[in-house]
């Protein structure tokens, strides 16, 4: 999985990414001016559980 997080409190880009159980994340460049300040992710893989992943990050919101 990849992606570009946006974390409250924060001006600039998280970049995260991970293989099997590990996982990182840095700190990117800054948001421009007028971007929107949106979290995107992409799950690489084959028959990945979708109702499963979508349940998990759902949980994360709240």
């Amino acid at each position: 999985y990849k992606g570009v997080l946006w974390m409250k409190g924060t001006e600039r880009k998280v970049i995260f990414q991970g293989v099997h159980q590990l996982m990182g994340s840095d700190l990117g460049p800054a948001w421009k001016e007028g971007e929107p300040r949106v979290s995107k992710m992409v799950f690489i893989g084959i028959d990945l559980p979708r109702d499963i992943l979508e349940q998990g990050l759902e949980q994360t919101l709240s």
